[in-house]
């Protein structure tokens, strides 16, 4: 009798892990392209490419930096709620209807920005295209967690969390080739999301079909403030927002600063935004990265690589040498770095990695929404440069914000 109890003892424990560690139920060479395109529709299309479009947009509605902040800022609020129904969402429903969600959100915020005929209408595509990451990108760390073997789950996430920059490196050649017709990229834009879209409604699994995690994650721990609020958390929520404040003002305002204040051609910015796409690639390295050197080392390099990128711009934003290296090495830090808060935040949150997740993202968002409204401000007071000073300043000390344990891995039992 006791040796039937250990067998089945042994066999709950095979099954906690399995549940804990993902099934395998998807190949990542099917889950990782889909939700790259995905996460390069929402992201890296239907929110950030704003910023590409921010002198065009401008001169086209008559609007001052402040007012295309505030804009940005709206389009992160939206972002800001939408986080907590995805990740809400996603831990009872599974990954699949809230990632349809967001991409059918890019799709129409986008399609509104490119027919926008007054700035109501183009505030309103911008807060719905905002929006969209925040329903789909949380929903995808469950989908790693539940449906990727435990050895590949660091790798596919990271691959993932890189489609931010194909989306920013494709939205860069989409705008050359529209040239002053800047409405028709943000339709091209729209098609590409619903093509994303319907590709990843066919790939994940529904509710109840997602293997063993799936009944783990029907029960989830309760979210309660005790919960979100341990003491390993409290760096990565602090790290968060101001990753999130820093960030947004490079994303609103980068175009703008060296085009408009640099003195460097329209093309010449739009070839900087293509290199921060290209160079945001080698994000994808972060999951082997973390295996390596530890989430703490990586972290604090890429953080200090932003700063530093945030300060040239301001130094020097009509040399065209210094504005596209950085732009390079901008797009790889910054792809490194929100994949970095991902591991981190599922590493926390093992036993409800959306909640995790979702809360991290939300803190950065919560960042991104007070960053573009105060730089803008800032730009009309003192100037734009000041404005990147400053975030640069803030980017350096975001970089004491570390783990406070060893951190290799996604799963908090995975090989060290």
């Amino acid at each position: 009798m006791s040796g039937t109890s250990g067998r089945r003892g042994d066999a709950e424990g095979d099954a906690r892990k399995d549940a804990k560690r993902g099934d395998g139920a998807l190949s990542p060479l099917a889950l990782v392209p889909a939700g790259i395109a995905i996460v390069g529709a929402t992201y890296g299309l239907a929110r950030y490419t704003y910023g590409l479009f921010v002198p065009q947009i401008g001169a086209a509605f008559a609007l001052d930096a402040f007012a295309l902040g505030l804009i940005a800022s709206g389009s992160y609020a939206a972002y800001l709620l939408a986080t907590l129904f995805g990740s809400t969402v996603s831990a009872t429903l599974g990954p699949r209807p809230p990632v349809v969600l967001g991409g059918l959100a890019a799709a129409a915020g986008m399609a509104l920005i490119g027919l926008a005929p007054n700035v109501w209408v183009l505030a309103a595509g911008v807060v719905l295209a905002g929006a969209s990451p925040g329903l789909a990108y949380p929903p995808m760390s469950d989908a790693v967690m539940r449906l990727v073997a435990e050895r590949h789950q660091n790798r596919a996430y990271a691959w993932i969390n890189s489609g931010t920059s194909f989306g920013v490196m494709l939205s860069g050649p989409v705008a050359i080739l529209a040239g002053v017709q800047w409405r028709t990229a943000w339709l091209v834009f729209a098609a590409l999301a619903l093509a994303a879209t319907i590709w990843n409604a066919f790939l994940l699994p529904g509710r109840g079909s997602a293997g063993p995690a799936a009944g783990a994650a029907a029960r989830p721990p309760r979210l309660t403030r005790a919960f979100l609020m341990r003491r390993e958390a409290r760096p990565l929520f602090a790290g968060a927002f101001a990753f999130g404040l820093v960030t947004s003002v490079f994303w609103t305002f980068a175009v703008e600063l060296v085009v408009a204040r640099g003195g460097l051609a329209p093309d010449a910015g739009r070839v900087f935004w293509i290199l921060i796409g290209v160079a945001g690639v080698a994000g994808g390295l972060a999951g082997d990265l973390v295996r390596r050197f530890g989430l703490s080392t990586v972290l604090a390099a890429g953080t200090v690589a932003i700063a530093l990128v945030t300060a040239i711009l301001a130094a020097a934003p009509g040399s065209a040498p210094l504005v596209l290296a950085g732009g390079a090495l901008y797009g790889a830090a910054f792809i490194l770095v929100t994949g970095l808060y991902g591991i981190w935040s599922v590493n926390v949150f093992n036993d409800r990695p959306s909640a995790g997740f979702g809360a991290t993202f939300f803190l950065i968002s919560a960042g991104q929404l007070v960053g573009p409204a105060l730089a803008g401000a800032a730009a009309d007071e003192v100037g734009l440069p000041a404005a990147f000073f400053a975030a640069a300043a803030l980017g350096l000390a975001v970089a004491v914000l570390r783990p406070t344990h060893d951190v290799r891995a996604m799963a908090r039992d995975a090989p060290r």
